[in-house]
């Protein structure tokens, strides 16, 4: 756990909101899980209230996303067959998505809330790149359809990569036992037409 109250208050809150959400996680359960008395009002303190709350967390973990070399990519390499790069890429993306699992939690529980989670995630997720980075790997050596309509096309990859994590991290296994590297690889090759080396 991160030294300081204030950043105790919000590992405690990323971990209850991520489990159950903003609205069932009561005020009382953030100050004992910090350490602090509960129901003693030393939450209020550091924050005026749970969405304050959480907004500060958005920001904590969406900057440490963001900052975290180990999510991004290099570059591709012209050296390297396209099929090669984007299962390279594809790999990255789903670690990128673990990064992000417990705001893709606490975004299933906050929907409609007022911190506009679901836009911050996104341009998070533009920032760094993402689908405009597919969509170039794609277009480097594309199938007829994917030439035809590469946004569609970066669409169904990020679809596809979406659906593959959280059917992993819901169930607890990959879909059809189908490893990541498999996964990856698959799906390249589906996208780029060409077998992987």
């Amino acid at each position: 756990m991160a030294s300081g109250t204030r950043e105790r208050i919000m590992d405690v809150a990323l971990r209850l909101f991520a489990a159950q959400g903003v609205a069932a996680t009561p005020v009382t359960a953030i100050e004992a899980g910090a350490g602090l008395s509960a129901g003693s009002g030393s939450f209020y303190r550091h924050f005026r209230d749970k969405h304050e709350l959480l907004s500060a967390v958005l920001d904590r973990e969406l900057a440490k996303v963001a900052e975290d070399p180990i999510t991004w990519v290099r570059s591709p390499s012209p050296q390297r067959p396209p099929e090669t790069e984007l299962a390279e890429r594809l790999g990255a993306e789903l670690a990128f998505l673990r990064r992000l699992l417990p705001m893709i939690a606490i975004l299933m529980w906050e929907r409609a809330g007022p911190n506009d989670l679901a836009g911050r995630v996104r341009q998070t997720m533009t920032a760094r790149g993402i689908e405009l980075g597919i969509a170039d790997l794609l277009l480097q050596a594309p199938t007829p359809p994917v030439k035809d309509d590469p946004a569609a096309a970066a669409t169904v990859l990020i679809s596809a990569q979406l659906g593959y994590f959280l059917s992993t991290e819901y169930f607890g296994a990959p879909p059809g036992d189908v490893e990541a590297d498999r996964f990856t690889a698959m799906l390249a090759r589906l996208l780029v037409g060409r077998d992987l080396p």
